[in-house]
């Protein structure tokens, strides 16, 4: 065999053993991604658990989110605008509620606050307040946290229960797919919808936004 085919071979079976590498990795990749989403999920699970517990019955059925939205001053304006939205404190943590998609079979814990570590335990609020009417919650996109949104119709239903056992309702009202670079403009924008819920698209490239409007009072 000449020297020219021994090199060509030589260079095909590195061409070869690079792909397969490649492959492997990919493989590696989405395993871990799937074993890191079961995980998240397990964990919001378990939170879940201890914050049901935890979080009393509403006063009556009557005051799902309207009974305190309709506390108001002699102007008109809620009392409840300047008030930190109350928290139950599991495993150091300290979690506002819990948001619940039916059609999507989500009910998953928010934490107060968020960061990257605590997104892999459960969804986090950005920035609002459910008596502002402009909370924004962030979630990871793991199949068992807020990827299903992305495939919810506008007229969806979406609840949140706070940490005293109010529940707020939503209709999903328009879905945005937003630059990654964007989030600025998001929360810009969230003052125009009473609930935003944000997630990265699959390789992170953009941020799907769910903007919500309440459905269960008069604000």
């Amino acid at each position: 065999m000449s020297d020219k085919k021994r090199k060509k071979r030589a260079g095909w079976k590195v061409w070869l053993f690079t792909g397969l590498l490649l492959l492997a990795a990919a493989l590696v990749l989405v395993l871990y991604n799937v074993w890191e989403s079961d995980q998240a999920g397990k964990r919001s699970s378990k939170v879940l658990s201890a914050l049901e517990e935890q979080i009393p019955d509403p006063p009556d059925a009557s005051n799902d989110g309207a009974g305190d939205i309709s506390q108001k001053d002699s102007s008109g304006d809620s009392l409840l605008e300047d008030r930190q939205m109350p928290t139950i404190e599991i495993d150091g943590y300290r979690y506002i509620g819990y948001l619940e998609c039916a059609s999507a079979g989500l009910k998953l814990p928010v934490m107060e606050e968020w960061d990257y570590k605590r997104l892999k335990v459960a969804p986090c609020r950005y920035t609002g307040s459910v008596y502002k009417n402009n909370l924004v919650i962030a979630g990871h996109n793991y199949a068992r946290h807020f990827s299903p949104l992305r495939w919810q119709k506008p007229g969806t239903e979406i609840d949140f229960t706070d940490a005293e056992g109010v529940r707020y309702t939503y209709q999903i009202s328009d879905i945005e797919v937003l630059p990654p670079t964007d989030i600025r403009d998001m929360i810009k924008d969230s003052s125009d919808w009473d609930l935003t819920l944000f997630t990265c698209t699959i390789g992170g490239q953009a941020r799907y936004t769910i903007r919500c409007v309440r459905t269960d009072t008069e604000k």
